[in-house]
């Protein structure tokens, strides 16, 4: 599922910018099928940060979420086209693919919440989300402690 247009790339950067990235053969046309192509691998991107805490395809229903996912799309896939067309990516280009980035970490981390705690909501979906996870057996191998009660005896003079 993509998250935006070309023409949401349009209505957001404007026809100039979008003529100068989304056209490396510098006819003065927008290849719409390379700015898709740039939307889609963005919204790849997304579903699999998103996709370690919701089911796929996200089913957005909120508003606040459809734009949120659009602005992000549209962002990542402004610096795939830039990078692509061989044109140096502007500071505010950079920054908004970096703050777009960190949002992604916190969607995997859990910090920006797209579905429900049930895996069910905002986004839709049966997620990872705690308490859609089975507890199993935790287990682990080392080697045995160094620091114990008898071993800093000498040192701590005495522990009680």
């Amino acid at each position: 599922m993509t998250y935006a247009t070309p023409q949401d790339m349009i209505d957001e950067f404007g026809l100039r910018e979008m003529q100068i990235i989304g056209d490396p053969d510098g006819t003065g046309a927008v290849v719409t099928a390379r700015v898709q192509n740039a939307l889609d691998k963005a919204s790849e991107q997304i579903d699999f940060f998103a996709g370690q805490r919701c089911a796929l395809p996200l089913v957005v229903t909120a508003p606040a979420v459809a734009t949120f996912l659009n602005q992000l799309c549209m962002d990542i896939a402004r610096y795939r086209l830039t990078g692509s067309s061989g044109i140096s990516a502007t500071d505010e280009v950079k920054d908004r693919y970096k703050e777009a980035d960190a949002k992604l970490a916190q969607i995997s981390n859990g910090k920006i919440i797209l579905c429900a705690q049930n895996g069910q909501g905002t986004a839709g979906g049966n997620g990872l989300q705690p308490e859609s996870l089975t507890a199993g057996e935790a287990e682990f191998d080392g080697e045995p402690r160094i620091f114990t009660r008898s071993s800093l005896n000498d040192f701590m003079g005495g522990l009680k």
